[in-house]
Order: structure tokens, then sequence, then C-alpha cells
């Protein structure tokens, strides 16, 4: 890995002198366009997750650390952290070959070689995975025969500086909330009293770091009820971890399970409810001390993670999380109905506002592809509306709500008009969710194609960001057509535009119905000929798996024929899902 004098390794006036004076010193390596590091500081702060693994931290073991050593998934270890450099290679001035040397193993010493002067900690920080783990294996990794891995060698002792971070986090976390009994010459009585250290105690106050190890439920009191259906899902798997401020709970789901999930404080309790497939499973905590509000909710739907963050009334390190409750699966017959706050509104277009909502009874997430439904009585008659909610950073809503809704108003309608006219602090009832849509579908897709007219652009919005951010396996191509009456009906277009600078991946194509003399782009409506001319159906022909994938929304009729014409062009129906609210 020869010093390329980048400015990954920091400034060039902090580079010590280069005791070769015959070479180039800098040994650059000439970067793409769009490669630069204020291209890089940029799509750090673009809110991608670069650590490809939901920006949660976690412990890595030196054995998956060595399964990512390919240029498309490559991780490596400095110091006892582990980054995922996948996305850095291409910004590297000395070229990704130097940075793959290091792929897949603890790199400490072959960077200390040649940049200890380095800063990378500040410009991989939005690509940190987490602590580099060395503790007891498993049985299986004691018996595996690793010596045919090339790198084995690499991987067998910790570097000094490794040992160091994992004694450290080993006694801080014996400190704080200790997990396994240590035999000490004082006695357990005078160790269990002792309080941690000043220098302990200001490190655990003025971070935001996990202080307490993450462990599974089963290491908290818990509480089953009685055995459920044989056909119900299993009980829910989750893990806890908490700072002195606050307390994360993180629930398991199962790969591309695309749960929704609600969380509320009631009465001193914490409960999380967790919907999949119709299957209603919920968590219940009796925290150790008291939590506030505001909670937090994020659902990492390719891994099938749901989170929560609550925030501990007293700045406190807890020795358990407290007492737990898991529910059997309940089978959904009917969809949940709640109280939402308006906290604002953003004009989308000339005639859509999104509107941000915030339910009373605490934060809500929505399926990928699913819905919900407004109800309001007027003139005492109940009238409802589907909407999908758009997810975050699609608007100028600067306010955090669980739930966006993109609402066109028709001048004439009997619901829209009140809706895009609701001021902040009004309250509209809300049920949901409503679907079928199964994210399992696309487990072996690459290439998705989005059609959709008008408002029918909501549901490919979720589907647009979950493909663009997906690992396994890793997006070749999302092509939208997006059809229109005019130009000023197009919603979301500067998104779209920034989302194809960022990616080349994605390509939308707006066709018009009665675009104006000036506007040069495709006009009409849908039709087999202009489908065909503006994707490739050859790549939906697959003799082994469901590769490529096309899903629809618009008015209902716009809906019914574009599936009419995806069939008249060869592809299968398993191949199309049509969104019909």
């Amino acid at each position: 890995m020869p010093c390329c004098g980048c400015w990954w390794h920091g400034r060039q006036r902090h580079r010590p002198p280069n005791p070769d004076k015959s070479g180039n010193p800098r040994n650059k390596c000439a970067l793409q366009p769009g490669h630069s590091l204020m291209d890089w500081i940029r799509l750090g702060n673009s809110g991608k997750d670069l650590t490809g693994v939901g920006g949660r931290m976690r412990p890595v073991h030196p054995s998956e650390l060595a399964t990512h050593n390919t240029k498309n998934d490559a991780w490596l270890a400095i110091r006892g952290r582990v980054y995922n450099i996948t996305h850095y290679l291409p910004y590297h001035p000395g070229g990704p070959e130097e940075l793959m040397r290091g792929a897949g193993i603890d790199a400490t010493e072959l960077f200390d070689k040649v940049h200890p002067w380095v800063n990378y900690d500040s410009l991989l920080a939005k690509c940190l995975i987490g602590p580099l783990r060395f503790d007891r294996p498993d049985a299986e990794d004691l018996f595996d025969n690793i010596s045919s891995s090339p790198k084995s060698e690499r991987l067998r002792e910790p570097s000094k500086a490794q040992e160091l971070v994992r004694k450290s986090m080993e006694n801080l976390a014996n400190c704080i909330t200790p997990v396994r009994k240590k035999i000490s010459n004082k006695s357990d009585e005078n160790v269990k009293s002792s309080p941690p250290s000043k220098i302990m105690q200001s490190l655990i106050h003025s971070s935001d770091l996990p202080v307490t190890i993450s462990r599974r439920a089963a290491s908290s009191p818990v509480k089953s009820e009685a055995k459920s259906n044989d056909d119900s899902p299993p009980a829910l798997r989750f893990d806890w971890i908490q700072t002195s401020t606050k307390l994360t709970i993180s629930v398991y789901t199962g790969y591309l399970a695309n749960p929704g999930a609600c969380a509320r404080l009631i009465d001193g309790e914490l409960l999380i409810e967790v919907v999949t497939d119709d299957w209603l499973r919920s968590i219940k905590i009796l925290p150790e001390q008291a939590l506030r509000e505001p909670l937090q909710l994020r659902v990492f739907a390719e891994s099938g993670k749901v989170e929560v963050i609550a925030q501990k009334a007293e700045m406190k390190v807890w020795k358990n999380c407290g007492e737990t409750s898991l529910s059997n699966a309940i089978k959904m017959t009917a969809a949940r109905t709640v109280e939402c706050r308006v906290e604002g509104s953003s004009a989308v277009s000339h005639d859509t506002v999104l509107l941000a909502l915030t339910p009373r009874s605490g934060p809500v997430v929505i399926p990928i592809g699913f819905h919900v439904r407004i109800h309001q009585t007027l003139a005492g008659s109940e009238c409802i509306r589907s909407y999908t909610p758009v997810g975050d950073k699609w608007a100028a809503v600067d306010v955090t709500a669980p739930l966006k809704l993109a609402i066109k108003r028709y001048e004439l309608g009997v619901l829209s008009p009140m809706l895009t006219s609701l001021k902040i602090g009004s309250y509209i009832t809300v049920s949901g969710p409503y679907g079928n849509f199964k994210l399992q579908k696309l487990k072996t897709v690459r290439k998705i194609l989005l059609i959709a007219a008008g408002t029918g652009i909501t549901p490919m919005l979720g589907l647009l960001k979950f493909m663009l951010s997906r690992s396994n396996p890793r997006c070749e191509r999302v092509t939208l057509i997006f059809f229109n009456k005019t130009e000023r009906d197009i919603l979301f277009r500067e998104n779209f535009e920034e989302i194809m600078n960022q990616d080349d991946r994605f390509t939308v194509t707006h066709v018009l119905s009665n675009a104006s003399p000036t506007w040069s782009g495709r006009k009409g409506r849908i039709t087999k000929e202009l489908l065909s001319e503006a994707f490739d159906e050859s790549a939906f022909i697959s003799d082994d798996e469901l590769s490529s994938y096309a899903c629809l929304c618009g008015p209902t009729e716009f809906t019914h024929a574009g599936v009419d014409l995806l069939k008249k062009l060869g592809i299968k129906e398993k191949c199309i899902h049509a969104f019909i609210g």
C-alpha cells in the first residue's frame, strides 16, 4: 500500500517527508469525474447508508470480516474498528487495488507501515460498522478449517492495538454491566458496590456510544404466553443496548419480512407491536427505570429489523433493560385506527401537498408498498381516501413525523380540499396498514421497472430507495416511466434528478399527455410501443430465477391497461405487481 499523498491520508502539509526522492512522492491515480474529496463528503452527507448494515453499530468477528473481501463488498479493520470501504474504493487516489490489500482482514499493521499520520477515522466515519470482536469462538469456528483461506495467516492474531481496544471495551463493560463473574481478590460485596471511576463516569456521560454489550432477550426476565397455532410465526427475537441517556431495542423479524411497526409508552411500560404477513406480535417491557418520550422508530426492510429508541428519564446506566413479556402471534382481521396530529405541510406541486402526521399513540412505520386510509365525517357521511406514505426526504417538510402523505387537491373533490387546507395542530383519523405486496418477491431481483401515473408514484418511492440501497443481491437497474398530464404536474421531479446524478443505476422517463410546445420529452399515453422503447423487455427472460420485476400504480384504468400491455410484451404475470388501493 504505497503512499499516494491523497486527502484520505490527511492534508499534505501533515505528511512526513518522503525519504525516497527518486520517485513521485504522491503516486496518485487518476480519479473519475465526480470522485473528488468534496464528492465523497457530499455522498457521506447525503443520507446514503455507507455501512451496508443499516447504520447501526455492531461488533464484527474476524470470521465475518474475512468474508467481505471483494470490490463489491469490502470491509477492513484498523485499530479495532471495522469499516465498509466498498463505496470509498473509487474515491481513493491511490487506486482501489491498494485498499483491497487490506480487505477482509485486520489492516492495522499494514496501515501503520505507510500511513500512521492519516486521520482515517474522520473520513471513514460514515462507513463505520463497529468494533472488531475477539472473544471465545463458537464450536464451528474452533473446528472449521481456515487454512484454506489465503488470508488466514493475517487473521490468526490480533494486533497490539486491537488487543488494547478489546481489553478497554471489556473493562468498560465489566465496570458498568458485568456479563460474567470475574475472579478477583476482592470480595463479591466490594466488587458489586464499587462504582465506576471518575474517568469512566466522565466517558459514560460525555459519550453517546453504547456502554452495554447487546444481549439476547433470554438475558432479561422474559414471560411468554401459551403456545399459539402451528401456522403462526415464532415469537419475536430481540436485542437491547444502552447509553447513559438512551435505551435501544432491536427486534428481528427475518430477511425481507417487510415489517410494519408501532411503539408507545403506556403507564410506564414500553409496548412494541410488529406486523408481518397479517400477523401481529408484540413485546412489552417494564423498564428497570423510567423512560420518557419522544420515541424513535426505524425499520430496516432488507434485514427485517425494527429499532426503537427510548429516552431515559434519568442519565444513568442500568444493570438490565427490565422485565419483558412476549406475546403470541395474532392474526389481524381488521386494520388499526389512530388519531394523528398535523405537524406540517409542504407544497410538492401546484395542486399537491405533503402532509406530515404524528399518531397520538406513538410512532408508526408502514411496510413498503402498503397504504393507509384517512377517515373524515362530512355532512353526516364518512369519507374515506387511500394514501401511501412517501417516507423522508421527498419534500421540504422540516418536521420529524412518522407519516408523510402526498395529497392532491381536486377543486370539486369531497375530501381533498379539506385535507390540503389543514392547519398545524389539527387532528384526523387514519387506519392501516392495507396492502398485499410481498417484499420477498424481490429476493433475487436485480432490475426493476416502475410504471406510475400521477399520485400513483407514491408506492414507487419506497421501492426505489429500497432497491438502490439493498446490498444482497445488489440492484443493477431501476427504470421509472412516469406519466402525467403537464410538466408542472410532475411530482418529486427534482428529487429524481438528484438521485440520477448520484446513482447511474437509476433512470426516469417522463411522458406527458398534454405537453406544452416547449416540451422535448416523450408525449402521449401508455402504449405497447412506448413501453417497448422505454425499457428492455428481454431483461425479464430468465430460466433459473426471478431477476427482473415490474410494478404499476395509477388510476384503475391505467393500471389494468399497463398490466395487459406488459403481458403482450411477453412479461409473465409472476413478474408483475399492480398497486390497486
